[in-house]
C-alpha cells in the first residue's frame, strides 16, 4: 500500500535524482553552474535539497511515497506568486526564458514543479495515486488550480497527465541546451480541482 509523507535529509540522494529526472536535465544543468571547483554536479543538488530551507527544492517540501517503507517516488509543488514578479529577461539564459514564460501564465496556480518515480516502481499503477496526492496537496494550500510543465517529447507523462484531467493551457518552443537533446515544446498543463 503507498503511503506518503514528508521528506527529510536522509531522502536527499534519492529527491536529487528524482529532481533531474523529472526535469529532464534542467537541474543538473543548473548545479553545473555552481558546483565548486571538482565537486560532483549531482553532490552540489543533493546538498541544496538537503540542507537549505530556502529553496523550493528543500525535502521538507517534498510528498514522499513510499511502499513498506521503501521510498518508491516523490514531488512538490508551490503556489505560482500572483501578480508574477518582474524578471529581467537580459540576465536569464535564452533557453530558460520559455519556461519562465510559462510559469508566468500560470500565475496563482499551484504548479507541480517535479514529479517521479523511480524507474524500478514504475509500472505497477502508481503514477494515479501519485497524482491525486498532488490534487490534496493542492487543495490544502487553498487553491482551485493545478499545473505543470511537461516537453510534449515526453509522451508517456503527456498521457498520463491527460488520464488525470489535466489539459493543454499554452506551450513554447523548446530552445536546446548543453546538457540536452530534447526537441519539439514546453507544454503548460492544468486543471480545476
Amino acid at each position: 500500500m503507498l503511503t506518503f509523507r514528508e521528506g527529510n535529509p536522509d531522502d536527499a540522494t534519492n529527491l536529487a535524482l528524482i529532481l533531474d529526472t523529472a526535469g529532464r536535465r534542467v537541474p543538473a544543468y543548473f548545479w553545473s553552474q555552481y558546483a565548486a571547483q571538482g565537486q560532483s554536479f549531482f553532490e552540489f543538488g543533493r546538498e541544496k535539497i538537503r540542507n537549505e530551507p530556502d529553496t523550493g527544492s528543500f525535502c521538507k517540501n517534498w510528498s514522499v511515497g513510499e511502499v513498506n517503507s521503501e521510498l518508491v517516488g516523490a514531488f512538490f509543488g508551490f503556489i505560482v506568486e500572483n501578480p508574477y514578479p518582474e524578471i529581467d529577461y537580459e540576465n536569464e539564459p535564452d533557453w530558460w526564458i520559455p519556461f519562465l514564460e510559462l510559469e508566468k501564465i500560470a500565475s496563482g496556480s499551484w504548479l507541480l514543479q517535479a514529479i517521479s518515480i523511480l524507474p524500478e516502481h514504475r509500472g505497477k499503477g502508481l503514477a494515479k495515486e501519485f497524482l491525486a496526492k498532488t490534487d490534496e496537496v493542492a487543495r490544502s494550500e487553498g487553491v482551485t488550480n493545478i499545473t505543470l510543465q511537461v516537453e510534449e517529447i515526453n509522451h508517456i507523462a503527456l498521457k498520463t497527465y491527460k488520464s488525470h484531467g489535466f489539459s493543454e493551457i499554452a506551450r513554447k518552443k523548446l530552445i536546446p541546451f548543453s546538457f540536452s537533446d530534447d526537441t519539439g515544446d514546453i507544454v503548460l498543463m492544468g486543471k480545476a480541482i
